[in-house]
């Protein structure tokens, strides 16, 4: 790319990499419309942005999580048990409370993640693996298997509801992509949580409470999970505890592939939500060109592998940058 076009995307957070998905979506969606022109009419606009929106909303969460240096493995759990938690109690309780609660119910699971990343020296991937098991076995338990019925119809308003002729999921998406985005980018704390998820020791050596941040990132990484899951759950009028299966991949492939650093310290919430749109629309792409649904995993799977290894290569070349740089300075000028 030519010093000038790179020049009108200076705006962009995670410049190079955002205008390398900016352009691939562009590509992927006139591709798409070649073979089904009918693909970007409003409507199925709106049906993908819809369809995207649970993923898109649980990234925002996971995405801050990973910049700070964790990941949590169980959210797809979270997502079911959250889900079936606040159907269950909407049959109890006024349905604004049981949406509150369910929202409430993920902040404490991912609380729950977090104390055990805090206080046991063991990776966050064994620890939120473990975790995965307990909360799907949960849902499970409190269900029985089954899916929740005889939920009240008040229930669906949350994730039925319109403004403007928009599905408020994706209302809900966008404005918690715009707060995540001026926090993380634009405040103390999202600088604070860029540098310890760096380097840890550093960061904390320079006073920043590392405790704080990561119970902080890992509960509010749980209540995103949930706000998708409460949304999800009132859009279909029930929940079961097989919601989230897969949903892991998703939400941590999208991130990754938006250009959060694995290692933490690095990424963008504008190239978070460009890679859950690219995901949406090789996913409904798919399906909408006759193409076997069954690739998309494949073709997630691969994004995922390729963004990693990506991710890899660029911290191994900035490694050799800054050896190269320390091996001038020690030199004897000539």
């Amino acid at each position: 790319m030519s010093a000038s076009a790179g020049g009108w995307f200076r705006w962009m957070p995670g410049g190079g990499r955002n205008v390398g998905l900016l352009v691939t979506l562009v590509l992927g969606l006139l591709l798409i419309s070649l073979f089904s022109p009918q693909y970007l009419s409003l409507d199925n606009a709106l049906v993908v942005a819809l369809q995207i929106s649970f993923v898109g909303i649980a990234s925002l969460g996971t995405a801050s999580l990973i910049i700070g240096g964790n990941i949590d493995l169980s959210i797809g759990s979270q997502y079911a048990l959250c889900a079936v938690s606040a159907a269950m109690l909407a049959k109890e309780l006024p349905a604004p409370l049981s949406w509150i609660a369910g929202i409430l119910l993920g902040a404490v699971l991912g609380l729950i993640n977090g104390l055990m990343v805090w206080r046991i020296n063991i990776s966050p991937i064994i620890i939120t693996l473990g975790t995965l098991t307990i909360y799907r076995g949960i849902a499970l338990r409190i269900t029985n298997g089954f899916g929740v019925r005889g939920v009240p119809k008040s229930f669906s308003w949350f994730g039925q509801a319109r403004f403007l002729d928009i599905p408020l999921p994706i209302w809900v998406l966008a404005a918690l992509a715009l707060i995540a985005h001026l926090i993380l980018h634009y405040t103390t704390q999202g600088r604070h949580l860029f540098a310890f998820g760096g380097n840890k020791q550093a960061a904390e050596a320079a006073g920043i409470n590392g405790r704080r941040l990561v119970l902080a990132s890992f509960a509010l990484n749980g209540a995103l999970v949930a706000t998708s899951a409460v949304l999800a759950a009132s859009r279909f009028g029930t929940a079961a505890p097989t919601f989230g299966n897969g949903f892991e991949l998703d939400v941590i492939a999208a991130v990754i592939l938006g250009g959060v650093a694995f290692t933490g310290g690095e990424g963008s919430i504008v190239g978070v939500v460009l890679a859950v749109i690219l995901l949406g629309v090789i996913n409904s792409g798919l399906i909408s060109t006759g193409i076997d649904p069954h690739y998309a995993q494949v073709v997630k799977g691969a994004a995922l592998v390729i963004a990693v290894t990506l991710d890899q290569l660029t911290q191994e070349q900035q490694e050799r940058h800054r050896k190269k740089l320390a091996f001038q300075e020690r030199s004897p000028s000539a």
